[in-house]
């Protein structure tokens, strides 16, 4: 059954938080509906718990792969753990993500009357495995192996967190965030490699989910890519690309018309744009934005039923007050557009 958001406001999981109950206090007050799982430290760790075939230099911060035949043993149980589904060998732990254990059983223990949705983030493969690389600085994403490695581990921690979210809350959807930022340099000069590979790459994390999947990119990148796989929805940074996306009307149409939604990121998160920005000046440009697509030959009624609402990108470079500014603008936003258009 086709999921209808219409205007359901959510955001994005890097927050500059650093105390979980801060900052699920703060997700609960303006996203009871859809509240994310947050992800208060820049470290990696929670997503690295689990990859085998890794090298560490702590005390150069540094990493990377070392797929030697010396490691085969760390490879063939990595895949044995794949094949057998144990999803408990990819678990992410309370230390490298206190904000989803605070979350979950705040969410638990007194759910909110709205709550229809728990959305999970987690990077992207194509991000990911051309941020990871081997001893040469190779990106992983060009090495047949090391892109196997890091797909099959997102598509296990996305199915595990899946599961954690529905051992706690049994009756509620979820939706999986892949973040894709640097899909970015697919239409660069020196590219990303094949299209199909990265379209293979996302759908095999995508095929891996139960629930809805999203995938999010904050760059204007090529968008008939994304509407080309088999995700859900489609979050991007509405506030300063929107106009790239009616470029696509075509393939828009089609994903659309087979459910797809797209998730408008109208709220800027840039400390020197939000404060120029005002509610009543972010609903006149959603509204102006929504009417581009419309008039680029998007059914306005498919759309209004498919549109999700999002800050622009994570709020994790913000300050604390703006910060939560863009969670205030995003949610008055979809109060107002749902009153006006399903409530009126």
């Amino acid at each position: 059954m086709k999921f209808s958001p219409e205007f359901m406001a959510t955001h994005l999981a890097a927050m500059a938080h650093r105390d979980p109950d801060q900052a699920c206090s703060l997700i609960l007050k303006y996203f009871p509906e859809a509240p994310g799982i947050p992800r208060l430290t820049k470290s990696t760790r929670m997503y690295l718990e689990g990859i085998p075939c890794l090298v560490m230099d702590s005390s150069k911060r540094k990493l990377w792969f070392d797929i030697s035949p010396k490691r085969e043993t760390e490879l063939i149980e990595f895949y044995e753990r794949c094949a057998a589904n144990d999803l408990g060998y990819f678990a992410i732990s309370r230390e490298s993500a206190p904000g989803m254990y605070v979350l979950l059983e705040r969410l638990k223990e007194q759910p909110p009357q709205q709550l229809k949705m728990v959305h999970i983030q987690t990077p992207g493969p194509v991000s990911w495995s051309l941020a990871m690389t081997d001893d040469q600085g190779t990106p992983a994403f060009y090495n047949e192996t090391m892109r196997d490695i890091l797909v099959k581990t997102l598509a296990m921690k996305a199915k595990w967190q899946e599961r954690k979210v529905k051992e706690m809350l049994p009756d509620v959807q979820t939706m999986v965030d892949f973040a894709e930022p640097s899909l970015v340099v697919h239409t660069s000069a020196v590219g990303s490699g094949p299209r199909e590979d990265i379209i293979h790459a996302l759908n095999e994390v995508l095929g891996a989910v139960e629930g809805l999947t999203c995938i999010h990119c904050c760059a204007n990148i090529d968008w008939s890519i994304l509407m080309e796989t088999n995700t859900d929805a489609i979050n991007f940074d509405a506030y300063e690309y929107a106009d790239k996306i009616a470029l696509y009307p075509k393939e828009l149409n089609t994903f659309l018309e087979r459910g797809g939604m797209l998730a408008w990121g109208i709220v800027p998160t840039a400390d020197e744009k939000i404060v120029q920005e005002s509610a009543d000046t972010l609903m006149g440009k959603l509204e102006k934005d929504l009417q581009m697509l419309v008039n680029v030959g998007i059914n306005r009624q498919t759309l209004l039923q498919s549109s999700i609402l999002t800050p622009s990108c994570a709020t994790s470079m913000m300050s604390l007050e703006l910060g939560e500014r863009a969670f205030q603008f995003t949610s008055e936003l979809s109060q107002r557009m749902r009153e006006k258009y399903f409530r009126g």
